[in-house]
């Protein structure tokens, strides 16, 4: 399973029509690192022919030194015009036209050369000429000392500059040459935008970054350039996640530096935000149908919709994609690899057999599955700590199997320290787990009398409610305040294991 897999028409329907607004020439793309953004651009060029795209990949150039990375970008602008056949300005001049031409414009230093020649065979001619000479360059130093051309001094002055290298204005003989092929293939395709598309450009180097932006923000604002892109461009896109340009932005100018004034400029309307996580989402459940585990407890329950390890693995994931955690390409690569994970057992001596199995409890091997896609304990608390600011409360149906298991299993487990995961005694034993201003009474059962254990929400309730349940059907709820404790006794439990 990858990419091609999902539809994405609707989103090129979307793009197509912000690309097409009248006066939008300055594209900003954003959308978080593996959200398929390269793939959907290649896809959307594929499928128009309204459109002739140059696309760059900055993050090729990471080992070139900061003032050569806008040559690279002309020579990868150049290579791949060459590809597009574009029509190059030929002048032919015979030899003998083209002598001529040549003394014309050289004729003061062919005669100087001459008379120097003749020097050499006539001691008496070169009394004579070595001081006409000198006297020649005499006059010419005087007329140009009292003929003061400012307008001319001035355009040398520029001309000088914009002929550097590596400078922001710098638009020498291959800028010019660039500029001229980009407006030959627009008189040659009919009706045809040139676009140039930047990608990856948060990938780059800090300093490629900016030179890059500098140099482009340069040429849209030099005399009268306003709205006009660099070599005559009709679209430029950058692709990027603009919240790693931002954090990016002010580590290097500072905190207090106006973001939004200094990036404004690279975009025409406003910035475009890719959205597939919808299309991600619906396809949630056969891509979990693909994961592999080593725990054949659990391994068919993954695949196996309807379960409650694959609802609350598939509910998990959509709040981590929303809140910006989870990639489709993330979920492409974990799917490829089989979950190993270890098994381990935990003392409860309240019934039974007094021990509880971690290969046999539905919340543990969750948790373990999880850590693994994050890859460590630390990437998953940032996963949890973003889900919980951008949702710090959720809606759950209060009268559903579901949220009885999910908000039950979280409290049992965040409630390990004062349980020690007992299994209730009778049914009419609850245990109580009060996170931020809620209380939950849950009870726990054996999983399947087998040796796991799982929890059950009985009641949920606000602290000033006076253990009063409110009657309509909905749980508002600070979910991701109470997984997050769950995910740290989780912690504390493993640890006892090792």
């Amino acid at each position: 399973m990858g990419f091609a897999t999902l539809s994405i028409d609707s989103e090129i329907t979307r793009f197509a029509e912000h690309l097409s607004k009248e006066d939008n020439n300055r594209i900003l793309f954003s959308g978080i690192f593996g959200i398929g953004k390269t793939y959907f651009i290649e896809k959307f060029f594929e499928s128009r022919e309204d459109y002739i795209s140059i696309k760059l990949s900055p993050v090729n150039y990471a080992v070139s030194a900061n003032q050569d990375i806008f040559e690279l970008i002309k020579f990868d602008i150049a290579f791949q015009l060459l590809a597009l056949n574009p029509d190059f300005q030929k002048t032919n001049f015979d030899k003998v036209f083209a002598g001529q031409f040549y003394v014309l414009e050289n004729y003061k230093n062919i005669i100087g050369d001459l008379i120097m020649n003749l020097s050499k065979l006539d001691h008496q001619v070169n009394s004579i000429l070595e001081p006409a000479v000198e006297l020649g360059k005499k006059i010419k130093e005087y007329t140009e000392s009292i003929n003061v051309d400012e307008e001319k001094d001035l355009k040398e002055f520029l001309n000088f500059f914009k002929d550097q290298k590596g400078t922001i204005r710098e638009e020498n003989n291959i800028s010019e040459l660039l500029t001229t092929l980009i407006y030959s293939l627009k008189q040659n395709e009919v009706k045809k935008d040139i676009v140039l598309v930047i990608d990856d450009l948060d990938r780059i180097d800090p300093e490629h970054i900016f030179r890059l932006l500098n140099v482009f923000s340069a040429h849209f604002d030099f005399q009268e350039l306003v709205g006009v892109n660099k070599f005559g461009f009709d679209k430029v896109i950058l692709i990027c996640d603009i919240e790693n340009i931002r954090g990016i932005f002010h580590n290097k100018y500072g905190a207090e530096i106006d973001f939004s004034g200094y990036i404004d400029k690279f975009y025409s309307k406003e910035i475009y935000y890719y959205k597939i996580e919808e299309v991600i989402k619906n396809n949630l459940k056969i891509i979990l149908t693909k994961i592999r585990c080593n725990q054949t407890n659990f391994a068919t329950q993954i695949s196996s919709q309807g379960t409650y390890i694959h609802t609350e693995l598939q509910f998990l994931f959509s709040f981590f994609i929303d809140s910006g955690s989870v990639s489709l390409r993330n979920l492409i690569s974990f799917i490829q690899k089989e979950i190993v994970l270890q098994s381990y057992s935990l003392q409860s001596v309240k019934l039974g057999i007094g021990r509880v199995y971690s290969s046999s409890t539905p919340i543990l091997f969750i948790l373990g599955v999880l850590e693994q896609f994050f890859g460590s304990k630390i990437n998953f608390i940032k996963a949890i700590d973003k889900a919980i600011d951008k949702f710090p409360l959720i809606y759950l149906e209060k009268y559903n199997n579901y949220s009885s298991a999910t908000i039950g299993n979280l409290a049992m487990l965040a409630g390990y320290s004062q349980t020690q995961l007992l299994v209730s005694s009778n049914d009419s034993e609850n245990y109580k787990y009060i996170v931020l201003d809620y209380t939950i009474e849950y009870k726990t059962e054996w999983y399947n009398h087998s040796y796991g254990i799982v929890g059950y929400m009985q009641k949920i309730y606000q602290s000033s409610e006076l253990e009063k349940e409110k009657d309509n059907h909905n749980i508002i709820f600070p979910y991701f305040q109470l997984f997050k404790n769950a995910y740290a006794a989780y912690n504390e439990i493993v640890k006892k294991t090792d």
